[in-house]
């Protein structure tokens, strides 16, 4: 995972993660795609000996799985726990290294058995599909709100994280909007202005979210591109 740590020095993160008891958020767009962080973030937190759980609204966990192996990322059933929250119904039947570990059903019971996960790092990808099958800003804003409770708790001892990947457009602007604002970190991933280029995939902006004054710690925003292969991903200073 060597190819982002231009990224971590940009941000001096030293271990790549972003602080205990804080939130992150990454937006993408069609051309720019935020998740591309998630084999990072999660990589990272394998090697300071914390786990992860992966909540996703967007894809199997044959399809991260199936990623992370080829950017590198050695994963397990003990490390990362993956929280199926596209579809419901009974998933017993598949093989066991492909079954989720939760399948998001009722709010009230997922909560519960977030809650007595161990402090993790709690990622949320593809959120705004809430927003796809009825839910409004506020019922989503709530469900994330939660998480955030929940990890903060996790956090007072020892190390957990909150990431939260949103789809960028007209309908998912008001919540993302929100979302800056309960948000410590925002990455915000970009097309280039200038159009495609084919040593160039896009442009990465990093600035502090609305609540990371509560941190009193020092950050300098960051502007990067960065290039996209089958199996790394490269960020380097524009020019």
């Amino acid at each position: 995972m060597a190819t982002y740590k231009s990224l971590s020095a940009s941000l001096n993160w030293p271990t790549g993660q972003p602080p205990s008891r804080t939130t992150t958020l990454i937006t993408g767009t069609l051309s720019a795609e935020g998740s591309i962080l998630i084999p990072h973030f999660t990589n990272t937190t394998f090697e300071a000996q914390t786990p992860v759980i992966l909540i996703s609204f967007r894809h199997t966990y044959n399809h991260y799985m199936h990623i992370m192996r080829k950017m590198g990322v050695h994963t397990n059933r003990h490390n990362l726990q993956f929280v199926n929250a596209l579809a419901k119904g009974d998933f017993s039947n598949l093989p066991p290294a492909t079954r989720p570990h939760f399948t998001l059903n009722e709010w009230p019971e997922f909560f519960q058995w977030l809650s007595e996960q161990k402090p993790s790092m709690v990622i949320l990808d593809g959120v705004c599909g809430l927003l796809d099958v009825g839910h409004n800003v506020d019922s989503v804003l709530q469900f994330i709100g939660s998480c955030q409770r929940i990890v903060e708790e996790k956090a007072k001892d020892e190390y957990a994280a909150l990431v939260v990947n949103v789809f960028l457009d007209e309908f998912s602007e008001l919540l993302v909007r929100s979302l800056v604002r309960r948000a410590h970190f925002l990455f915000s991933f970009e097309g280039l202005a200038s159009g495609a280029s084919s040593g160039v995939s896009g442009q990465l902006t990093v600035v502090p979210g609305h609540l990371f004054c509560q941190l009193q710690k020092a950050f300098s925003p960051a502007l990067l591109h960065y290039r996209v292969s089958d199996t790394s991903v490269q960020f380097f200073s524009p020019g």
